[in-house]
């Protein structure tokens, strides 16, 4: 049965273990130093063998420091134009007066040509710093938003592209834009971020930026996307946008670099389900072999319990028999010599304690409820020294010395089953023991305890061991319980059997059942 068990538990580990490995297959592994350097790698040779189709010069689209805020991240209006809206509706302020007006600030110019209290701006105005309005907003992008002449026309706004903010350039008509302007146009914030802190490779949806190291300006070279992705067809990599909270094999930008092993990781998946399939075959076949091996146990169980039940059942014409000749012996004891007679007696003794056993055996084998052993059947002894001087009589004659307290008394016990421990202890230590074997029996009014003692030498320290111990090789006599099944029966009458090796004694130890 522990094999079973054990086999059992096995494939259910091997089951889960094999689904827990194929689930961490479908989890992405993060790149190492190693990982990240052989990407390096291939960048630079990409770079190095392939022509770029445009360089940008920031340093000279932005000339100076002045232009520098151009390309800083901003507040800017949503693309939207609800915020633009707003701008341009609101109120107006009250009409400044002349002094006022000589020393008004740009924002204060911007403002009159706004609300038409002027209408042209002074001559430098988009040049002169700040460049950006306290809304964010670069003044140049809300002159064309102004629909006023000429800052909505194509050719002014050509001509001033340096004066809008970086991530104004998207928000202007194609027609507008042209050379490193048109490429500025085209990255999302993210990429323009990262080309202003001055990143070595920048990779956006349509281009490829390689930083030129080797200028003391910054400049980048501009390769389409499309030739690097076709690049990386003969490498182990391959490039996907970065979704916010998903697994990445390593980071750059707004995309990932993910290592091409599907191939490898779909084997290994398949594997694992199969391998995972075969734990549960075993598991379910290991589970029908237990549940037949059962089943043939309680098979067996119950054939042996119906062969005990026959057994029993034709002793009992036999022993009818043998008490029919009893009574009939007895009716003529008058005329039966004394020695024979004495004979008979014990003859007559035995035939009476045949029956008892076929009787027990019986109760014995009728179910019962519960999931005990034996069908423990209390009844109340009014006298406990005169029922263990009745279970001894017969051993008195073979040197057994009997000890009983003084006080007799009533005491509630399975007489049948404390009788058969009772008779077992002396019989092995008549068998294995020495003379004098010695019976001393202790009552209180909750307990009792019954001692057999010998002076005999016992080679087992503990009771444990003397139980484990294997005697099947040794000479037996007669087909007694033994000292395992009499502390079996013990048990199920709530009781104990001890035992002390020096001097060899067995005891049993019993509660007042009242």
């Amino acid at each position: 049965m522990r094999m079973y068990v054990l086999l059992i538990f096995t494939a259910i580990f091997l089951s889960f273990q094999a689904a827990y490995y194929a689930i961490n297959l479908q989890k992405k592994s993060v790149a190492g130093p190693a990982e990240i350097q052989e990407i390096q790698g291939y960048k630079k040779e990409f770079e190095l063998t392939k022509k770029p189709v445009l360089e940008i010069d920031l340093s000279a689209m932005y000339p100076s420091r002045r232009y520098a805020q151009l390309l800083q991240p901003v507040n800017a209006f949503s693309r939207e134009g609800n915020n633009t809206k707003t701008y341009f509706s609101r109120p107006c302020r009250s009409t400044s007066d002349f002094m006022s007006k000589l020393y008004q600030s740009k924002s204060e110019t911007w403002e009159d040509f706004r609300c038409n209290k002027i209408s042209e701006l002074p001559d430098q105005f988009f040049e002169t710093p700040p460049l950006i309005h306290e809304s964010g907003v670069s003044y140049a992008y809300l002159a064309f938003l102004s629909g006023r002449e000429p800052f909505y026309t194509p050719e002014w706004v050509r001509s001033n592209l340096n004066l809008f903010h970086a991530y104004e350039l998207e928000e202007l008509p194609a027609r507008s834009l042209e050379g490193n302007f048109k490429i500025l146009s085209n990255l999302k914030k993210s990429d323009l971020e990262l080309l202003v802190k001055g990143e070595s490779y920048i990779v956006t949806d349509s281009y490829f930026l390689v930083r030129n190291r080797q200028d003391y300006n910054v400049t980048y070279k501009i390769f389409p996307r499309t030739e690097l992705d076709s690049y990386l067809k003969e490498k182990v990599y391959f490039l996907q946008s970065y979704d916010e909270g998903e697994p990445c094999y390593y980071k750059e930008g707004r995309f990932c670099w993910e290592k091409d092993d599907r191939t490898l990781i779909s084997v290994l998946m398949q594997s694992s389900i199969i391998l995972f399939i075969g734990s549960i075959i075993v598991l379910v076949l290991i589970a029908v072999i237990l549940y037949k091996k059962i089943k043939q146990q309680k098979f067996e169980e119950e054939r042996k319990k119906h062969a005990l039940r026959v057994l029993t059942h034709e002793l009992r014409t036999p022993i009818a028999n043998l008490m029919l000749l009893v009574e009939s012996i007895n009716k003529e004891s008058d005329t039966i010599p004394a020695h024979v007679l004495e004979e008979f007696l014990k003859v007559e003794g035995e035939v009476y304690r045949l029956k008892r056993l076929a009787e027990k055996s019986t109760s014995y084998l009728q179910t019962h409820d519960g999931q005990s052993l034996v069908f423990i059947n209390l009844s109340p002894v009014p006298s406990i020294n005169e029922l263990v001087e009745s279970m001894l009589a017969d051993y008195e004659e073979k040197g057994v010395k009997v000890i009983l307290p003084e006080v007799d008394r009533t005491f509630s016990l399975d007489v049948y089953w404390f009788g058969i421990c009772v008779k077992n202890l002396l019989e092995n230590a008549l068998y294995h023991g020495k003379s004098p074997v010695v019976v001393r029996l202790e009552t209180t009014d909750e307990a009792l305890t019954l001692s057999v003692t010998d002076s005999g030498l016992c080679p087992y320290k503990t009771l444990d061991e003397l139980l484990s111990a294997d005697r099947s090789k040794k000479p037996s006599a007669g087909l007694g319980l033994g000292m395992s099944i009499v502390q079996k029966i013990m048990r199920e009458m709530d009781g104990r059997l001890s035992y002390n090796q020096t001097p060899t004694t067995f005891s049993l130890f019993l509660r007042n059942k009242k």
